[in-house]
């Protein structure tokens, strides 16, 4: 089966990851993406990371629609099995702010970010990221344009942000909807 464009486009992405790094996807709904995460990054860790809970009050996202209310256990027990054999992912049923509370600081190499992208869920999760990868980390995510009725681009909003504040220490990518950011912070 062919590749659609959006494949295309986060192949590029996962293509310029560091391999055989630690990572974390943040977000994972059915696992497809994580998928394509250990097949063309061979991360030694890839970290899974998703709360599977039906939130009614997010209607403009997957796990929101009432169509998914009854799925969200059945979701996190595909993932589970579709895992099961690989000793490199740790799959976390979590909101990311308490599965990222477990991971030391500076512990990860890089970051996938595709969870709620409403505010001010995405731009703590950046926040918390920031924290969680090495000083020469990157964050990465999906739909940069996404477009809220109620708050235009929150997930634009956030990273343009997070670039701003970090000045010379970000450089912010963009490969049609999806972001990455290098950092180039001080050691520690």
């Amino acid at each position: 089966m062919e590749e659609s464009k959006r494949e295309k486009v986060r192949r590029r992405l996962l293509e310029a990851m560091p391999k055989k790094a630690r990572a974390a996807e943040i977000g994972v709904w059915e696992g497809h993406f994580s998928e394509r995460i250990l097949e063309i990054c061979d991360p030694v860790e890839l970290h899974l990371i998703d709360p599977w809970l039906y939130q009614p009050e997010f209607a403009n996202t997957g796990f929101g629609r009432k169509k998914n209310e009854t799925l969200m256990d059945v979701k996190y027990q595909d993932v589970c099995a579709k895992f099961a054999q690989d000793p490199r992912v740790k799959v976390h049923r979590a909101l990311s702010e308490v599965a990222l509370a477990g991971f030391e600081d500076a512990s990860l190499d890089w970051v996938y970010i595709d969870g709620n992208h409403n505010e001010p869920f995405v731009g703590r999760d950046i926040a918390l990221c920031l924290q969680k990868v090495k000083h020469d980390g990157i964050l990465a995510g999906d739909d940069f344009n996404w477009m809220s009725d109620a708050q235009g681009a929150p997930v634009k909003r956030a990273v343009e942000s997070m670039v701003s504040a970090l000045g010379d220490q970000a450089e912010l990518t963009l490969l049609a909807n999806q972001w990455i950011v290098k950092l180039n912070r001080p050691a520690p």
